[in-house]
């Protein structure tokens, strides 16, 4: 089964992100895997939404699924 990576920011709330990739993608019959970059409350077009920034996680994620040999066939960005 091939496998791919998504990165993109979660929205909790709006159709967009993470949250529409994940179930698209896995309907495919393509294995997915993300690595969010951001939490927000909602997107962005909300107001006073809140954001917290994952972009430290994303170099010891990395590094951990490297130390697994996991590999990806292809990366998604959004």
């Amino acid at each position: 089964m091939k496998r791919i990576l998504t990165i993109q920011d979660i929205s909790c709330v709006g159709k967009c992100s993470l949250t529409v990739a994940l179930p698209i993608i896995s309907a495919l019959g393509v294995e997915t895997a993300i690595l969010p970059t951001a939490v927000l409350s909602t997107h962005t077009m909300f107001k006073n939404f809140t954001f917290h920034d994952l972009t430290d996680e994303i170099v010891p994620i990395a590094n951990h699924w490297k130390s697994e040999n996991i590999d990806f066939d292809c990366i998604y960005t959004g």
